[in-house]
């Protein structure tokens, strides 16, 4: 007797690196149930959990806002400089121009940027924990899936 082939959903496999050293993230699964014969009798791919999480693309948001900010606070130095020669003969404070306050904001204002993005940093980390927990969901799904009456073994 001839047995349909049961198939369960089935997507394409993306590419699961968004940053060097993520080879051991989880990715989704094929498994195949087979009858007592050896026959595949069905057959289960599991969904990809970069359709919920993507990390490579936590990861180029992440760059994103680390470059915006960066260069959002470089231009506001830059401007600061830009007046800080009409400061020095306009604005006294105490006796004092304030050219030198004004360029020491301004090299302040380049220098932190770094150290107020990078807390941001670890989003990535958690963007691959939740994509890693959703794939190992989904390829029990899967699993379970293939398992039918006929069905002895699933791999």
């Amino acid at each position: 007797m001839y047995r349909k082939k049961r198939t369960c959903f089935s997507l394409s496999y993306a590419l699961h690196k968004g940053k060097k050293g993520d080879e051991n993230m989880e990715y989704p699964k094929t498994y195949r149930g087979v009858d007592s014969e050896g026959k595949v009798v069905t057959q289960c791919t599991a969904y990809d959990a970069n359709g919920y999480i993507n990390p490579a693309e936590v990861q180029a948001a992440i760059d994103n806002v680390k470059a915006v900010f960066e260069e959002q606070l470089k231009s506001v130095a830059d401007a600061l400089r830009g007046v800080s020669a009409d400061a020095e003969e306009a604005i006294i404070v105490q006796g004092t121009n304030m050219g030198g306050t004004i360029e020491d904001t301004a090299t302040l204002l380049t220098s932190i940027s770094g150290e107020v993005t990078q807390g941001i940093d670890q989003l990535y980390d958690y963007a691959v924990q939740a994509h890693d927990q959703l794939q190992i969901n989904e390829n029990n799904k899967a699993y379970n899936a293939c398992i039918a009456s006929n069905v002895v073994s699933v791999y």
